[in-house]
């Protein structure tokens, strides 16, 4: 048995079709700044890295606990949060978040997730392709 399709009905196909293509883009969008791949390393060395990227974008840092994953720091007005969480398969994550709602610089954020990144890679300890 062959089934013929109308004009109009191949079309409200590709209409149909191109609707759920675009729904679908709906849910794409890019990591929001601060986001950084989990690591590989052993904590120590994660945290030791997270400190370092604060710490290369010149921020102060008022606070680190290895144990608890906290490290606090700022620069002009901005305050940055960095925490470490231990996940189940044994990657680590590691969070920047801006703290307050109006930094004095908006870009810092990124750059401090950049700095972590750009030294992990250099260690060659992150997953997927920043190796």
């Amino acid at each position: 048995m062959t089934t013929h399709l109308t004009a109009t009905t191949r079309r409200s196909i590709g209409v149909a079709a191109l609707w759920l293509a675009l729904a679908g883009l709906g849910g794409c969008v890019a990591a929001p700044p601060g986001t950084v791949p989990d690591s590989l390393g052993s904590y120590d060395r994660t945290f030791d890295t997270a400190l370092q990227a604060m710490v290369d974008q010149k921020l102060t840092i008022s606070h680190q606990d290895r144990r608890q994953g906290t490290i606090i720091g700022s620069l002009g007005g901005t305050t940055i949060a960095a925490t470490l969480d231990v996940l189940y398969e044994g990657t680590i994550r590691v969070v920047f978040k801006q703290q307050g709602e109006t930094p004095a610089d908006p870009a810092l954020l990124q750059r401090v997730a950049d700095a972590y990144n750009a030294r992990m890679s250099q260690a060659r300890i992150l997953p997927g392709g920043l190796l």
